[in-house]
């Protein structure tokens, strides 16, 4: 017999989770294509599979979800693809930040936001500041982020701390 929705989740609150939940944002533009619609109806059906996650992980007690959404490598996209990406994820930020405030969910970030169009980091940083206090559910946004691009900045932080 198969489980019930309620029975899994009572399982999982149980203590069978872990702590931490990293999701590769990946697909959406395939989703879409096989559908015929736009890659940014794609991007857009995305935010509502984001938005299940983090109001299951919230629901089931997981500490951090990182939802890993813009790559260094995701500036390389078509122009107008990016400009809707990030028009996407302010009005998607400025969306759910009384919800995230309501459900004591916490964002931060890493990677370089300083590197996003201004008012998309502006938007971030106020609903980082409007979270900040909140204790439960850490969302943890990679934005603008890259392996070799993390790699330098440690490299270049250990060459600072020695030679301080």
């Amino acid at each position: 017999m198969a489980e019930t929705e309620k029975q899994i989740r009572d399982r999982l609150k149980a203590g069978n989770l872990p702590r931490h939940i990293a999701i590769i944002m990946d697909g959406n533009g395939r989703w879409a294509r096989e559908r015929g619609l736009p890659r940014i109806a794609g991007h857009r059906e995305g935010v509502n599979a984001v938005r299940a996650a983090v109001e299951g992980c919230s629901e089931l007690g997981v500490e951090v979800l990182t939802l890993y959404t813009f790559s260094t490598e995701n500036w390389k996209r078509p122009p107008d693809e990016v400009s809707a990406l990030m028009r996407l994820l302010l009005r998607t930020i400025r969306k759910e930040v009384d919800e995230m405030v309501r459900n004591n969910i916490r964002l931060i970030t890493i990677g370089d936001i300083t590197r996003l169009p201004p008012d998309a980091c502006e938007g971030i940083r106020e609903s980082i500041e409007t979270t900040k206090h909140n204790t439960g559910l850490i969302l943890n946004l990679a934005l603008n982020y890259g392996g070799r691009e993390e790699i330098v900045l440690a490299v270049r932080s250990l060459a600072n701390k020695v030679k301080e």
